[in-house]
């Protein structure tokens, strides 16, 4: 019987991209231990995207939740239900498993993946896909239950995985020093993608707009702590010199079609799979990553978005947050600004203006294939 390498997540991950590229990374050295790799994760009813077939030679099991199920009057009893339906249910399966190292995807299955960790006598790797003490939506009370989460498992992981080097430093600074690495959430990188310009005319054929106009791209969850508002009212005056699309789904995608009936410069996109984002905004100019910073964790991020846009040689405006502003200088992928409205405009005129001065140098360092070389380096010296 084969050892288990066991992911838990709370996530519906069949449609985790980060999860799912994790674990395909995996596979080879997996096999080459004698590992099988398998995960756990939560069925998502309301997701609009499709499965994508799981990675060859990985087993993924997705329970379905039954007290999501259920009419619960607050949401913080609502998550407590849930946390302990996760608790139950991936401890049985879990310990089923017998896995030799326990890969845990955020706070929620913590306390779990802990637990199966040291009644099967495995390794424990905590992979914090935010800081997760500090992030978007978090409630004080739910804050201090995830830091008291963090502080009881801290002595027994193994290994830590953080999504950005301040992200890193918080927690070793918070925590104590701990064997670690940054696995950023970065796209794969094919030669065809490096240095590449707009090359596909399908993005604007649908939306009506003439290669002549210059069009910026917004990816991802069209919702509170985006920035959204500020892009909406900076390119509604930003008529005849530039189009915003908005590609993805959320609660403001009504707000979107209003802008949109208003201003013929403004656009939604259904969103699409992930596989067919960095093709799909090859069609544009420049891409957005405009974040608020409303939680340290939205301070020091490098979204998936930023490296997707780079991957299809669109120059990006981001916000001027530390991390944001490195990667983009370092390897010359755009410039930033404030996040307000005259700044977002101001920066608009101008980086229209300066679209070749990017020239994208060593992207391969952003690449998800240099993220799976470093997470399959951290999973040699934990098994060694």
């Amino acid at each position: 019987m084969k050892t288990t390498i066991l992911h838990l997540s709370h996530t519906d991950i069949r449609r985790d991209s980060r999860i799912l590229k994790e674990l395909k990374a995996l596979r080879p050295f997996a096999e080459e231990k004698g590992f099988q790799v398998r995960a756990l994760g939560i069925l998502d009813r309301g997701a609009k995207s499709a499965v994508p077939p799981a990675p060859e030679g990985v087993e993924i099991l997705t329970m379905e939740c039954f007290v999501r199920k259920l009419w619960v009057p607050h949401r913080l009893i609502r998550h407590g239900l849930v946390f302990l339906e996760i608790m139950v249910r991936f401890l049985f399966l879990g310990l089923k498993m017998r896995p030799a190292i326990v890969h845990c995807h955020d706070t929620m299955v913590l306390p779990v993946a802990l637990l199966v960790s040291i009644i099967s006598r495995g390794q424990l790797v905590y992979d914090a896909h935010e800081l997760e003490t500090d992030r978007n939506g978090q409630g004080k009370l739910e804050q201090k239950v995830t830091m008291l989460f963090e502080k009881i498992a801290w002595s027994a992981i193994d290994f830590f995985i953080s999504v950005s080097p301040s992200i890193n430093k918080f927690y070793v600074e918070k925590y104590g020093p701990k064997a670690n690495e940054v696995i950023l959430n970065a796209p794969e990188l094919t030669p065809v993608d490096v240095g590449s310009q707009s090359q596909a005319n399908a993005l604007r054929d649908r939306l009506g707009i003439s290669p002549e106009e210059r069009l910026f791209v917004y990816l991802g969850i069209l919702g509170p702590g985006r920035g959204l508002e500020n892009l909406l009212e900076a390119f509604s005056r930003l008529v005849g010199e530039a189009h915003l699309v908005c590609v993805g789904w959320g609660e403001y995608e009504q707000k979107i079609k209003d802008y949109a009936t208003r201003f013929p410069n403004i656009h939604l996109h259904e969103p699409v799979p992930h596989a067919e984002v960095v093709p799909l905004v090859k069609g544009a100019d420049f891409g957005m990553c405009m974040i608020e910073p409303i939680s340290l964790s939205d301070y020091y991020c490098l979204p998936n978005k930023l490296f997707e846009y780079a991957f299809a040689g669109l120059p990006v405006l981001a916000s001027k947050f530390p991390e944001l502003e490195r990667v983009v200088r370092d390897h010359k992928l755009g410039t930033t600004c404030e996040n307000d409205v005259s700044s977002i405009v101001n920066a608009v005129k101008d980086i229209i203006g300066r679209k070749h001065e990017f020239s994208f140098e060593n992207l391969e360092e952003l690449s998800w294939q240099r993220q799976a070389e470093l997470l399959v380096a951290g999973y040699r010296t934990l098994v060694a």
